[in-house]
């Protein structure tokens, strides 16, 4: 794991590579490299910061082939290196080192852009052609690596795992995106292709995108969600064992290590399930864990409990109110792009607790949206029902009933959830799913945030099966939007911001498209979630941890925004440079304040996005007025 940046100029700014690699230099803190070439028209520049995992010896990168031809610079694994290493040895391809970095660049030798659809990791990597002139960026299937790019005057391009790092090249300003603001306060992360800078671009996962002499194209898929097939006639017992094989082999797949790699566990079923495995097939290792204070977010006595149950050492680490905004502002620092998941902050300390001790970790991302595990698919079945109920009803003694609902400090409480599903029951299920998963719903985004007006809400319908049932398709908008603009995203800067490395086994390839084929009530079955990995687990985990309700790795958000970070959201609101860009509405925005702290409303999700924007933008600094890029 690591962290890259280059870019291809006519002339190249003085001090351009070593600003961009050391913005980076938390994600690769064990070495740095740099490759550079000129020719009559262009000066091509590959940067890369290492964390050595694999090949600690000889993988140092940029990485060559033998005439130097093909240049890469890489961030990621790839697990099924070996198999296509010997694949490649067949063809007659020979190797100088023991990486998987090699591995990529004899496959496109061999395979050209048609050869990254092999590829079975987490990737993001930039790679020269030099016979075509040509720069092929890309990024794994699921985007589990990040990868920016921007067009440059003059036909160049510069690009790196972190938009700091573009930042840093000083061709690009920290002016922030209208379209990007609007998709950021809707989802609460912005929507690939767009960033939160003006003229970034941000490569979608499973896309790659080309420069070549002059030309950057628009990106293009090589993979996206198939067609489920006809559902087959095996018995649930039979796919539930051959879920736990496949799970395993991919477990055991992403142990591979020069060096030794740790477990998160969260308590919940799809890290105790990785656990389970990982403890089987790597012997022993430390688990990690983080608890709170507050005891009704708290899920770390599962955590010991299947720490208990393996016999594994297991670290742990509590997050208090006391020490939230020391925590707090360390967590924002690391993002290099807003993210409004208040998950971070949990996230960011496990990170820190377990880069203590290991450089690699395996976790247990992916499991909800693969299997059905978030309770806003339950929703889905509900609204069907809900429709049933006369509309006099409905608008009149339900309406009442909820808005007299109180308000309480639960993340997303009952009374949240339920003026959600009143109001966007009879939307269609792609767009009714995104505005109960949004952070501010359509209406008010046009009233907080002027650019949103007339938005429609990112649906990706391209990336989404075109047949199916429509739960399948609702599992699939989750896996190309909300797991790697949020998910993914919060756990790669967390990590990356203690030069972690953290592998997702339940998002291997070959897994995700065998759940990919399976219709939706292997998922979702008697109003319960992972109905077939529950099945799997059973009798190799506890029974209390499968069959405990979703808890996710909340805080206590509404209620400290009304304590310890009362004055931070009053500071934000009364004094934030955002209110100079004339992008955002800051009396719409001091209402919110005054509704939430007054608990008229539970506006905690805006609040928070807002303070996270507001710190993104006071650390990278005030945009240029002068509309230089």
């Amino acid at each position: 794991m690591c962290g890259i940046a280059g870019f291809i100029e006519r002339a190249p700014r003085p001090g351009a590579m070593p600003r961009m690699l050391a913005s980076i230099a938390h994600r690769g803190p064990d070495g740095e490299g740099q490759w550079h070439r000129e020719d009559a028209h262009w000066h091509v520049a590959l940067g890369h910061r290492r964390l050595a995992i694999i090949d600690l010896a000889t993988g140092a990168q940029p990485m060559a082939n033998d005439d130097a031809t093909v240049v890469i610079t890489y961030n990621g694994e790839v697990y099924n290196y070996r198999e296509l290493r010997a694949a490649l040895e067949r063809d007659g391809h020979r190797f100088r080192t023991e990486s998987d970095t090699e591995v990529i660049v004899r496959q496109f030798e061999r395979h050209d852009l048609a050869g990254i659809v092999d590829l079975n990791g987490m990737f993001a990597f930039a790679l020269w052609d030099a016979a075509r002139r040509r720069l092929v960026l890309a990024r794994d299937r699921m985007g589990i690596k990040p990868l920016y790019y921007a067009g440059l005057d003059g036909g160049g391009i510069v690009f790196a795992s972190e938009l700091s790092a573009l930042l840093a090249h000083g061709s690009v300003r920290a002016e922030p995106c209208a379209e990007g603001l609007a998709s950021y306060f809707f989802s609460d992360y912005v929507h690939p292709p767009l960033t939160i800078v003006r003229g970034v671009g941000k490569l979608p996962p499973g896309h790659t995108v080309v420069w070549e002499d002059g030309r950057l194209a628009d990106p293009c898929a090589y993979w996206q969600i198939p067609a489920p097939p006809p559902p087959t006639a095996q018995s649930d017992r039979t796919l539930a064992a051959e879920l736990w094989r496949r799970l395993g082999q991919a477990v055991e797949a992403q142990l591979v290590a020069d060096v030794p790699v740790g477990i998160f566990l969260s308590g919940g079923i799809d890290s105790s399930c990785v656990a389970t495995l990982a403890s089987a097939a790597g012997g022993r290792m430390k688990a990690f864990s983080i608890g709170f204070d507050d005891a009704s977010f708290d899920e770390s006595g599962y955590a010991r409990l299947m720490a208990r149950r393996l016999d594994i050492e297991h670290v742990t680490e509590t997050l208090h109110e006391r020490n939230l905004i020391d925590v707090l502002d360390a967590a924002l620092d690391g993002l290099d792009e807003p993210l409004a998941d208040p998950s971070l902050l949990p996230t960011y300390l496990l990170c820190r607790l377990a880069a203590r001790h290991v450089k690699v970790v395996v976790g247990g991302d992916g499991g909800d949206e693969l299997w059905g595990g978030y309770p806003t698919y339950r929703a889905h079945r509900y609204a069907a029902l809900y429709a049933r109920i006369p509309a006099s009803v409905r608008t009149g003694v339900l309406a009442r009933a909820v808005e007299r609902l109180p308000v309480d400090d639960r993340y997303q409480s009952l009374e949240w959830k339920l003026r959600r599903f009143t109001q966007r029951w009879d939307d269609d299920p792609v767009i009714r799913h995104l505005r109960w998963m949004s952070c501010i719903d359509l209406p008010d985004l046009a009233r907080a945030v002027p650019a949103a007006r007339g938005l429609a809400p990112p649906t990706l319908a391209a990336r989404l099966p075109a047949t199916g049932d429509s739960m399948q398709r609702l599992l699939a908008l989750d896996l190309v939007t909300y797991m790697p603009g949020s998910v993914l995203t919060k756990v790669d800067r967390a990590s990356m911001a203690h030069g972690l490395e953290v592998r997702p086994p339940l998002l291997d390839n070959a897994l995700v498209d065998w759940a990919l084929a399976l219709p939706s009530r292997y998922k979702l079955r008697r109003g319960q979630g992972k109905f077939l990995l529950k099945l799997a687990a059973r009798g190799k985990i506890p029974d209390a941890i499968i069959d405990r309700p979703k808890q996710g790795f909340a805080i206590p958000l509404a209620r400290w925004l009304r304590g310890p970070l009362r004055a931070r959201v009053d500071e934000v609101v009364d004094g934030s440079p955002l209110w100079n860009l004339d992008l955002l509405s800051r009396d719409v925005f001091a209402q919110w304040n005054r509704d939430h702290q007054a608990r008229r409303s539970d506006r905690s999700k805006p609040l928070w996005a807002l303070l996270v924007l507001d710190h993104w933008l006071r650390r990278n600094g005030r945009p240029a007025t002068d509309g230089r890029r």
